[in-house]
Parts: C-alpha cells; structure tokens; sequence
C-alpha cells in the first residue's frame, strides 16, 4: 500500500502537466485529488513527490525546458528562424503571435504554473509530515529544493510575460484561483525570497556527481539569484551572488568544484555530463521518445532520420556574427551543416533556400547523442545554467557599476578557452557591448540572448530586431514594437479568470 501512495504522488506530480495549451480549461482552475492530498503523509510519499516535480520539467508533454526556452531566447532574438511550418512559432520569430496561440505562448504559461503547483503541494504538506524516517533537517531540505524550483519557474514566467498571478499554495491551502497579477516588482520579490530561502536549506552538492548537478544546490540558488537581479538592473547584488558562485579564478568563494571546462565543445558533446561548467541540467534516459525526443525537432535530419523540416535554425546573422569574429571553435560547436539530400521534398527551414543541393545550418549544442532512430530519443542531459554565463555575468555586473578594468579580464578568460586574441576596452559603453557579443557567441541557442538584448535596452532590441535582414539583404519586416517585448497571456486562461487583464497592445 505505502509503494502504491508513493506511485500515485509521483503520478499526481505528473499529471498536473496534463492542463496544456490544447485543453479549454485554465490550469489555475484545475483542482488537485484530494485523496492524495491526503495520502501525503511519509517520507517516502515527500521523495517521490520531489522527484515527480524534477520530472515534470523533463517530461515529454513538457517542452518548456526541453526546447520551447529556445524558442523565447534565441528565435524570438537575432539568432534563429522559426524554421518548421507550426504558424504559433513562426509567430514568435516574426512577432504576430496572439493571445490564442499554442505554443509556446499558452504552452509555456500552462507548463510553468503546472510546475509552481507541483513545488506548491511539496512547500504546503512536507511541513506537516509526521514520520520518524524524515528528518527535520531532510524536510527543510526538501522544501528547499521545492522553493529553488518555484522561484526558477517563477523567474521564467515574468521574464516571458511580465506581470503573473503569484499562486503560492495549492488550491486545498488557498482555494482563491481567481487572483490579479501582481507587479513585476512584486513577482520579483517572490522569487528572491524563496531562492535565499532555498539557498540557506539547500546542500553544495549531494551523493552522487549526476544529483549534484540536476538537482537543486546552494550554487544553483545562488546563480539563479544573479541572474534574476541582472535582469533587474540590480547589479551590486548580482555581483555579490555572482562571486558566491564563482570560484576564486574568477574572484569568487565558492570551493566546490565549479570550473570551466579546459574544451567548448566538452560542454555539448554528450560525453562530459554532469561536469564542472554545468551548474543546473535536466537529465535524460535513452530508449523512449517520452525521453529528450524535443531535440530531434531542432537536430539535423541525418542525425535523427528524420526528414522533415526541423524548427529552431540558426540565422543568417548569428552565422555572420561568428564568422566576423573568427570563432571557429564556438562556431562549429554550436552549429552543424547538413547537405539537404534528396530523402525529402521539403526538410529545409526558410528563409534559406529550398533545393536538393542546399547545405543548411542546424543547432548544434544539444541531442547529439541520438541513436539513430526516432523512437530512442537522446539520453543526452540539457544544461540550463552554466559557469560560463555567471562568468560573463559577473563582467557585466562589474562593467556597469563602472568597473570597467576589472571586467575585461573576465571577458578574455572567455575568449581564451576559444583561441580568442584577447580584447582591449576602456570605455564602459565598449565593454558593455563587447560583454553583449560576448555572451551572444557563448551561450548561442542556450535561450539567453533575447533577455540579454532587453538588458541592454528595449530601444536597441526594437531597431536591433527592425533591421534584420535574410541572406540576400532584404529586410526581414519584423515591425516590433515596445508591447511585443513580452508575450500575451494566454486567452484560456483571460476566459477562466475574470481578474485577469491583457498585457498592453494585445
């Protein structure tokens, strides 16, 4: 009976995904089982609950952090194309997209508060627990972990569509649904709040090499903590979660072992996992589709036998970005080029050309492990945050507090690790751009570059994006403007909740 308790939670925490974009009712209308609710009463029911959690986020019915964050980050910014032929994406990439769109504009919502729920139910039972096999100290833990993901999937969603229902407790502790957004600022302050508190409970590392790295840790806490200030603008406080992250080579204190891989491409190749540049990741197991089957979408035809036209390509301008910078190593580590071949009519992703003798770009920096056919998926883990991105978080943090000096050698230990001569900046405006294009190279098709663009200014991300054009020069009629800058919020859910409103311009 205990072992069926413990299926059912870590069911219950999996099933919340089941409200996605495709189902007419809001998630936030979605009432949890309370006869597991009350089955929530040992420890062994608390650890499968917190590893259901863990999976949703790699779940198949869940894109979000499969692939739909590359489609936020990096299609909706100067470096990639939608590529495929799903009207929603193309929206993304082409800056039409509407309230009623799928994915990833519901998609995302809907995934994103299935997961809040699913760190909801552990924050509000776990406390109540009455088992002797469960520590105190394993419970705060625990509730640790459960607050870091909440705080990360709440760090998602405002990043995405500005200001959010804050649903703090599940609807048996907190039966209001029908809530109001709350202010960035005040999404913000929940996030923080429950990431120092994650932070104080959360271990360095754990027993194993692969949980130290996919699950949540003090390190983890913390960058996500720097990450979520930089986007504030608060960047003494970035910098100060930026040094408890780095260690002393890079000016931090931290002593547990992070530390940039000696090989780029190491970070990708699927033969380095869990290694000491990946600070967060979600990990696959091989041999099911329900499995990293989302990067088969993305990855080259031949790679994956399948030979349909695959979404999320890199740009014409990312390309041109690479080659202007001489990059070879980050280039061919985030980018391969396939012949077209003649399997089928149409595997290529516009705006490139369409021809059987046509060499097109794919992304390059996840999946490669595949096994050859369609059904295996990659076992290959996705790294969410790395060292890499606090190391040149850190130089941006230090740039715009006016350290400019102290900033460049950051941005060269970067370079250095991929035959970069090294750069010479004095002023801040160079270096914040150079930290800009610095990132942009590093962490291509990792889902930063759009919130590094609004860092730098929404006026520059609007010309920026106004101003691209496709491989012939001609321009790619992108008419952002400033209401584009975020998504809608979903339709379904304005339908559910009367006190929701519309972001301004849909």
């Amino acid at each position: 009976m205990k072992m069926k308790k413990k299926y059912l939670i870590a069911l219950f925490a999996l099933a919340i995904a089941g409200t996605l974009y495709s189902c007419k009712k809001s998630f936030l209308n979605q009432i949890p089982k309370n006869s597991l609710i009350a089955n929530f009463s040992t420890g062994a029911d608390a650890e499968a609950a917190l590893n259901g959690a863990y999976s949703l986020m790699a779940n198949a019915n869940n894109h979000y952090y499969d692939w739909n964050y590359i489609i936020d980050g990096d299609v909706r910014s100067d470096n990639c194309y939608s590529g495929g032929s799903a009207p929603d994406i193309n929206g993304v990439d082409q800056f039409t997209s509407i309230p009623t769109d799928g994915q990833p504009v519901t998609q995302d919502y809907s995934e994103l508060y299935s997961e809040i729920n699913a760190a909801n139910i552990l924050i509000d039972n776990v406390i109540n627990i009455q088992d002797a096999t469960l520590s105190d100290t394993r419970k705060a833990q625990i509730i640790g972990e459960a607050k870091f993901l909440r705080g990360y999937h709440y760090y998602n969603l405002v990043k995405n569509y500005g200001p959010v229902v804050l649903q703090l407790h599940t609807i048996t502790v907190d039966p209001d649904v029908n809530k109001t957004r709350s202010p960035v600022a005040d999404v913000y302050a929940q996030i923080e709040k429950d990431l120092v508190e994650a932070e104080a409970a959360l271990p360095t590392a754990y027993s194993t090499q692969a949980e130290s790295h996919s699950r949540a840790t003090k390190g983890a806490a913390e960058a996500v903590l720097a990450k979520m200030y930089a986007q504030q603008g608060k960047y003494q406080q970035c910098l100060d979660y930026c040094n408890k992250v780095l260690p002393g080579t890079y000016g931090g204190t931290n002593s547990t072992g992070y530390a940039l891989l000696a090989n780029f491409d190491w970070c990708f190749d699927g033969l380095h996992r869990s290694n000491s540049e990946s600070i967060f990741e979600l990990q696959h197991t091989q041999g099911t589709i329900t499995h990293g089957y989302a990067q088969g979408l993305i990855l080259s035809p031949q790679l994956t036998d399948q030979y349909f036209t695959k979404f999320v390509v890199p740009s014409h301008d990312i390309v041109k970005a690479f080659k202007a910078a001489g990059d070879s190593i980050r280039f061919k580590s985030s980018i391969y080029w396939e012949y077209n071949g003649p399997k089928s009519a149409n595997p290529v992703p516009t705006p490139y050309p369409y021809g059987p003798d046509d060499t097109i770009p794919y992304v390059w920096k996840a999946g490669r492990t595949w096994p050859g056919s369609w059904s295996g998926g990659s076992s290959d883990p996705i790294t969410l945050i790395r060292l890499a991105d606090i190391v040149l978080l850190k130089a941006e943090a230090l740039n715009a507090l006016g350290s400019t000096s102290q900033a460049l050698p950051l941005v060269n230990a970067i370079r250095t690790r991929v035959s970069l001569a090294p750069i010479s900046v004095s002023s801040q405006a160079d270096m914040a751009l150079a930290i800009l294009n610095e990132r942009r190279l590093e962490l291509a098709f990792e889902g930063e570059r759009w919130f590094d663009l609004l860092r730098y200014g929404a006026q520059y991300t609007i010309s920026l994006m106004n101003a691209q054009v496709d491989g012939s020069g001609k321009n790619l009629n992108y008419n952002v403007d400033p209401h584009r800058l975020i998504y809608p919020i979903p339709q379904v859910d304005l339908g559910n909740n009367p006190k929701l409103t519309q972001n301004p311009g849909y």
